[in-house]
């Protein structure tokens, strides 16, 4: 008998608490740290998903390229720089107002912002207008996930772009286990996997590895807000996170490395 696993119930139920804390006012609270990272990462994670599609040879300077859960950028920046026009789909005002800082700062005229969440937008009113469409790092925002790459799919003339964290950083790991964080062992990356292996896509499966740098007060900032999706800090909780990042950090960067699956595939 073989046992069958209805992979979308498994990413909603996994996913629901994330998507529940991590809404878009908490990524407004975090557009300051957030922004700092990606800065002093040089957008490191976006630039290896670049590298990716330009060892494939598939990248092309004349590329529309949509970027959903742009953040401040890490995405949008690498490929704006490699001459593409980028439309960003960030609902969170601040860190819209950022990539759109760090995008004058590049002197990149070539990006634009859809200020709406990915299921807030009209994806007929886009059909088959980009050629890569890329959502890194925010599959938790859809528990109802596989109708949203079929809207990513029908906005694509293209290629689909699935990219998630499957390992951890290990500083990060050990920090939230001493502060008693349990985000669970949920696998984002394989369950997406199977699921669109069940709905008849058969992506192409890359692992990318990554380092993220931030400053010190961005550390601090981000490992508190984190946790304070779980519960209240203390005053000792405070310190204690101030004093393992900066006994850590180098030369002022307190950096981490992790590993990320990439998930792509081309429409027919």
């Amino acid at each position: 008998m073989t046992l069958q696993i209805d992979w979308e119930t498994v990413w909603a139920e996994g996913i629901g608490e994330m998507n529940r804390l991590s809404n878009t006012s908490y990524w407004n609270r975090r557009a300051e740290d957030y922004s700092d990272m990606v800065l002093a990462s040089d957008c490191n994670h976006g630039r290896n998903i670049l590298d990716l599609f330009e060892r494939e040879g598939l990248l092309k300077q004349d590329w529309h390229v949509l970027d959903i859960a742009s953040g401040p950028g890490a995405i949008t920046v690498p490929f704006a720089e490699r001459g593409c026009r980028v439309t960003a789909v960030e609902p969170a005002e601040r860190m819209a107002a950022a990539l759109m800082s760090s995008a004058q700062e590049r002197r990149l005229s070539n990006i634009d912002v859809i200020p709406q969440t990915w299921q807030e937008v009209d994806a007929e009113a886009y059909a088959k207008n980009y050629d890569l469409v890329v959502c890194c790092h925010a599959l938790w925002q859809f528990p109802d996930i596989l109708p949203q790459i079929r809207r990513m799919e029908a906005v694509s003339r293209g290629y689909c772009c699935l990219a998630h964290g499957f390992e951890a950083p290990t500083e990060t790991s050990k920090l939230l286990d001493i502060m008693g964080i349990d985000e669970g062992d949920f696998d984002q990356f394989i369950t997406i996997l199977n699921l669109l292996n069940d709905a008849g896509v058969h992506p192409n499966v890359n692992v990318v590895d990554y380092t993220l740098s931030r400053s010190v007060a961005s550390a601090v900032s981000y490992t508190s807000k984190l946790v304070e999706k779980y519960r209240p800090l203390d005053a000792s909780d405070s310190a204690f996170i101030r004093d393992y990042v900066q006994s850590r950090a180098k030369n002022g960067l307190y950096q981490v490395s992790g590993r990320m699956g990439v998930l792509w595939w081309e429409l027919a």
